[in-house]
């Protein structure tokens, strides 16, 4: 069973009740993140008032306007009322306030990270620096790496911050439910040896427009699981859209004989439970009737 990021929790809590009283039930999710899930602080934004202490923030792969909005307008009210440096690294974007783009490369944040750029005076000299990052860097093969250079970053700022709680790096989430899936479970990414061994595979609100999933399909078209006898399996998919052509792929592709198709609600037609990505359980409720046959998850 292969989930999405944008299942909500009362879905999750089912499937993890499901998976515990048959074992035969693996979950999985469409593509592998590298994040250490044993402590909250590792993968949420906690922020709070800090931005209103703060005199410089530092954006690393981000684009707030786009993937934070809330994030984006306190960034901006801040910027306004003065005294308040916005740093990027990364694309140059406009974020509707004034900022300083100082590259796209990682070897900027390496030389912030040993103490040789010029803007490592701007920290030294700060007050109470803030530190942002995107989830979405953990999906890079250099992930680990990364996340390390952030963690000495922001040890080596609280070495000379002069504000006397420490600071943590912040991970925004682009998502709606990427915290609440990671809170329940650190479930591996799907694999070819999962399309091989199970005897059917369902997918739960999943895009097959991720890389993972298109990576195993232009492989198996290659011929790379060339050695794949298996048959007699079948293909589920629950989601608000049906992807024919990919469809059609994966069932030629792994030797999936039959399809079934459970045509579900969209987001303003169902209610469901969720955890922002600063931990804060919302609950959302349907504003439209559903039509047809479609149901909720």
């Amino acid at each position: 069973m292969c989930l999405s990021k944008n299942t909500d929790l009362k879905v999750l809590n089912l499937l993890n009740i499901l998976t515990r009283k048959y074992s035969f039930f693996k979950l999985r999710q469409t593509e592998s993140q590298h994040i250490n899930v044993d402590i909250e602080q590792n993968y949420l934004l906690n922020l709070h008032n800090k931005i209103l202490m703060s005199d410089i923030c530092l954006l690393v792969g981000l684009n707030p306007r786009y993937e934070g909005s809330n994030l984006n307008l306190r960034l901006r009210s801040r910027f306004l009322k003065g005294n308040f440096k916005v740093i990027q690294i990364g694309s140059l974007i406009n974020l509707t306030f004034s900022t300083i783009n100082i590259s796209s490369n990682t070897k900027t944040l390496k030389s912030l990270v040993e103490g040789n750029n010029l803007f490592c005076q701007e920290f030294v000299n700060s007050s109470n620096p803030i530190l942002i990052s995107n989830a979405e860097i953990f999906k890079r093969k250099d992930s680990f790496g990364l996340a390390n250079m952030l963690n000495f970053l922001t040890k080596s700022i609280n070495l000379f911050s002069q504000y006397s709680i420490q600071n943590q790096l912040n991970i925004l989430h682009p998502s709606l439910n990427d915290v609440g899936f990671m809170n329940f479970n650190n479930l591996k990414a799907i694999e070819n040896k999962d399309f091989k061994n199970a005897t059917g595979i369902y997918f739960i609100n999943t895009s097959f427009a991720t890389s993972n999933i298109k990576k195993l399909l232009n492989l198996k078209l290659l011929n790379f699981f060339q050695y794949y006898t298996c048959k007699n399996k079948m293909l589920i998919t629950q989601n608000s859209n049906l992807d024919t052509k990919l469809i059609t792929h994966l069932k030629k592709g792994f030797n999936f004989n039959n399809h079934l198709h459970l045509p579900n609600t969209v987001f303003f037609e169902t209610s469901g439970t969720y955890m922002t990505t600063e931990g804060n359980i919302n609950k959302v409720t349907k504003i439209i009737k559903p039509l047809g046959q479609t149901k909720d998850d």
